[in-house]
């Protein structure tokens, strides 16, 4: 049995994950980063095509304002961030029209701050009487929490959404941006930083338990079939909540002595469910499409009342004939239960309805469809986390080290606003590597 002895071992090689053990091997510290995955980056998954100019993401797309933590990768390393700008539109069973769907949400997020923060969403809005806030107001309300957050207004805290709204305040978080040459770029400039001669990585490594007391961890793991054993004074846990919520499915980790103290804050955090499928079709057909006497050249969002895929996006102002089909919380689990095939084939029905042409045109424009199952992928178990009514302090719980022993990161611990983002998850990780470096 081979076995490995590290200053720090880390679980892990989402951006969470590499932000620490670049800190770490910085400082001197010898870490060894396992990954169950045949790749680093987590939820981050991006392809890219041979005929196309940008990259496809399967995961994260936006960066979120101008966080720090993703902007001195972005400029130090010299990559294009291309600001979201242009036109949002709806789509209604009359056509295609402009619509004020940010300021009915903007209104009713604005009247938030007279709720009372340990109430859910839904409860807050089922209060809420005041006659300048429509009911189509809540509607759209309802809309964005369920797609921006993946969660369900009835379960969302609205202290969390209030702590979210300061955080992005903070950071310029009107303003986003995508990356053309592929998020990828912000996972390979994390894993530059790592010191070669004190980081290791170890790929295709399923950590199944964890056995673990003050000073000492030991890790049991299966490489194609063969176990491994890895111990080390010091672990870093940053596996997706789903992973650490769900302890009885079969790629789940068993720790011995398990979480309990991390149980309540399990209880109050959900993970999100969401499914995207990004569509390549042969031309811009829509840039061409004309509705109030305007064309769609400069479509950004694209709002409806569809069930399946209700959102959609394009990614101007880059004219790559793209667009994105998001389907949020209630709709991606029913979705989350298909095949990736009949996912991307309700994808381009559902395009044929919100732009109002023919499904064979839509069809015969399509090239091809991407997409990324993360409820079914067994290292994730669903898109990012959000904080349940009565939720208050829960991340902070998670993100607690344990005897000075066990330490944790990821986008569901960080606790300063920015969970379910990237920028949150690798905030989160040059976190727990202060805290580990403070330890030691």
């Amino acid at each position: 049995m081979d076995s490995q002895h590290p200053d720090v071992l880390i679980i892990g090689a989402g951006v969470a994950g590499l932000a620490a053990a670049a800190d770490l091997s910085r400082a001197g510290v010898r870490v060894r980063v396992i990954e169950a995955r045949d790749r680093i980056g987590g939820r981050i998954f991006t392809a890219h095509p041979p005929d196309l100019d940008i990259a496809m993401e399967l995961g994260a797309e936006f960066v979120h304002g101008r966080s720090p933590d993703t902007f001195d990768l972005i400029e130090s390393n010299q990559l294009l961030a291309a600001r979201i700008s242009g036109q949002p539109w709806c789509s209604n069973r009359a056509g295609i029209a402009r619509c004020n769907f940010w300021e009915r949400i903007e209104k009713v997020l604005d009247s938030m701050q007279k709720a009372s923060p340990s109430q859910s969403f839904q409860q807050f809005l089922d209060s809420l009487h005041d006659p300048e806030i429509t009911a189509e107001d809540k509607r759209a309300a309802c809309k964005y929490v369920r797609g921006f957050h993946a969660a369900h207004p009835h379960e969302i805290s609205v202290e969390s959404l209030l702590e979210g709204i300061k955080a992005e305040e903070s950071i310029d978080g009107d303003s986003q941006f995508r990356l053309p040459q592929g998020y990828d770029r912000i996972v390979s400039a994390l894993k530059q930083k790592c010191v070669p001669a004190h980081a290791n990585f170890d790929l295709n490594t399923e950590v199944q338990s964890i056995a673990w007391r003050s000073g000492f961890v030991q890790l049991s793991a299966n490489v194609a079939g063969r176990q491994i054993s890895y111990s080390a004074p010091r672990l870093l846990i940053t596996l997706p909540l789903g992973l650490l919520k769900n302890t009885e499915i079969p790629k789940s980790v068993r720790l011995n002595p398990p979480l309990d103290c991390k149980a309540d804050a399990f209880s109050k955090l959900r993970v999100g469910d969401v499914i995207r499928v990004s569509i390549l079709f042969r031309t811009r057909f829509w840039a061409e499409m004309k509705a109030e006497g305007r064309t769609l050249s400069n479509m950004t969002f694209l709002f409806s009342e569809d069930e399946v895929f209700p959102t959609w996006w394009t990614v101007h102002p880059l004219e790559a004939p793209v667009l994105t089909a998001w389907a949020p919380a209630d709709a991606a689990e029913r979705l989350s239960h298909l095949h990736d095939h009949e996912i991307c084939e309700q994808a381009i029905q559902a395009a044929a309805r919100v732009l109002h042409r023919p499904l064979e045109f839509c069809r015969e424009q399509m090239v091809t469809a991407y997409t990324h199952n993360w409820q079914a992928d067994p290292y994730s178990l669903g898109a990012y986390s959000y904080v349940a009514e009565g939720g208050n302090e829960v991340q902070r719980e998670l993100a607690a080290p344990l005897a000075q022993t066990l330490f944790f990161a990821g986008e569901a611990t960080n606790f300063a606003g920015h969970s379910g983002t990237v920028h949150g998850a690798i905030a989160s990780g040059y976190r727990a590597a202060a805290e580990i470096l403070k330890s030691m």
